[in-house]
Formats: structure tokens, sequence, C-alpha cells
């Protein structure tokens, strides 16, 4: 193979490195959510800390079958 080969198969496999890397952050952030909101920690924290908007949040959350609807009984906050 010539070099130009080389560097194509060499860029590729970054790309593909860097979005396998990408999968994993994003399967640890939801994590780390789930685990905070579990917590007690309110969607508005998560995204504070995250620097996530509160919409992202409960996206994530929904996602889990968490949604605001489920929790109006009062016990955590909906901000």
């Amino acid at each position: 193979m010539t070099s130009e080969n080389d560097s194509l198969e060499t860029a590729a496999q970054g790309l593909q490195d860097a979005q396998d890397a990408l999968h994993a952050a994003r399967r640890n952030l939801t994590e780390a959510t789930l685990n905070a909101y579990a917590s007690g920690e309110t969607v508005a924290r998560i995204a504070e800390r995250t620097g996530r908007t509160t919409t992202d949040i409960w996206n994530t959350l929904a996602v889990h079958g968490i949604t605001r609807s489920t929790h109006l009984n009062g016990s955590r906050s909906t901000t």
C-alpha cells in the first residue's frame, strides 16, 4: 500500500475510535444523570452541573421512563 492509502485508513480508524469514545461518554453521562436524579438531585441542578439544559436532562430521563408527570406528587422539583 502507498502512504496515501495508509493515511486514509488511519483517518478512518481515528474517526471510528472517536465515535466509540463519544458513545462511551454518552453512556457514562446517562448513567451519572440517572444516579444523580435517583439520589434526589433536581433536574435543574443536574443541568447546571453538566452544562446541559433542563430539557436535555428531561429527555435523558424520559428515555428511561421518568417524566415530569411521574413526579408531580411534590417529592421532586420538576425544574
